[in-house]
């Protein structure tokens, strides 16, 4: 499985998040450490899947000229 990310160089930190949960930051200090814990974050969404709101999703709405 792949999951989409959103990652940026602060400092000496990579911090993302997932493009499905965008609300849960983290960071690492190398890329590795921020895709691992990256993966982290999707177990635990996962493990508390019942509680979670609705993931965000992203659409097209056509407007008439």
């Amino acid at each position: 499985m792949e999951l989409e990310y959103t990652y940026w160089q602060d400092g000496a930190f990579f911090v993302g998040f997932l493009n499905a949960y965008p609300d849960d930051s983290t960071q690492g200090v190398t890329l590795a450490e921020l895709e691992e814990a990256l993966a982290e974050v999707y177990e635990i969404r996962q493990e508390e899947k019942n509680h979670l709101a609705a993931i965000r999703k992203t659409g097209k709405l056509k407007i008439p000229a």
